[in-house]
């Protein structure tokens, strides 16, 4: 009886919010095929994206999740850099299902098919993003729903992003010459849940029942003395 009760109340548990900051393992662009510039290489790491010089380009964020669970809320933070166009464009956010080996195959591009992978899917956010501002600024996207669902379905995994202006594009563009410099960041909430030791607590109940039995039969052997 008394190992049972020790047992149930050792695994309570108390949630605590703990918010992680993972940086890209990797990052870049994949270019649609028909452009004048598409060819890039595995050691690129600008992620401009958008139309310039006749080129269209989509960029990519990927994350080492690790054992990463209980996501509640997530942030991508991305370098400015530089831009160019309309004063303010849209900027969209997308799942990704191109493997993540063969999306740091960069010098693959271009590829249409893994092009349109970058601006398509699951909407993982919508934004409006100003072309001029200062080019070392943090600019920071919070996330929606299909992707923190994405990224607790991702633990222990990998965990990419795909991003893409939307609309007719001429010569619109941002995160020009960003690059090693400026690896994006994802910032995570979670509701981490530490177990204590079963033993701590039905320790002390193991104690309290063994005592309670030994009262009882002192009370019984001094009844039988008299």
């Amino acid at each position: 009886m008394s190992a049972i009760v020790g047992l149930e109340l050792g695994t309570l548990n108390t949630a605590q919010a703990t918010t992680f900051t993972e940086t890209a393992s990797d990052q870049g662009w994949w270019a649609a095929e028909g452009g004048v510039n598409g060819g890039n290489s595995n050691d690129n790491t600008n992620y401009i994206t958008g139309s310039i010089r006749i080129t269209d380009l989509r960029n990519f964020f990927k994350f080492d999740l690790g054992n990463l669970v209980g996501v509640t809320s997530a942030t991508l933070q991305i370098q400015r850099f530089l831009g160019s166009g309309n004063p303010t464009e849209t900027l969209g956010f997308f799942d990704v299902s191109t493997p993540a080996n063969v999306l740091s195959q960069k010098k693959n591009s271009p590829n249409n098919t893994i092009y349109n992978d970058l601006g398509s899917g699951k909407n993982y956010g919508t934004f409006n993003v100003t072309t001029s501002g200062d080019p070392n600024e943090i600019l920071s996207f919070a996330l929606n729903s299909n992707a923190i669902a994405d990224i607790n379905a991702r633990s222990g995994n990998f965990f990419s992003i795909g991003g893409a202006l939307l609309g007719d594009l001429n010569e619109e563009y941002l995160f020009s010459e960003s690059g090693s410099q400026g690896f994006a960041k994802l910032v995570v909430d979670t509701n981490s849940t530490p177990v204590p030791e079963p033993s701590a607590l039905g320790g002390i109940v193991v104690v309290s029942v063994g005592g309670w039995w030994l009262k009882r039969k002192r009370k019984a052997s001094l009844r039988n003395k008299n």
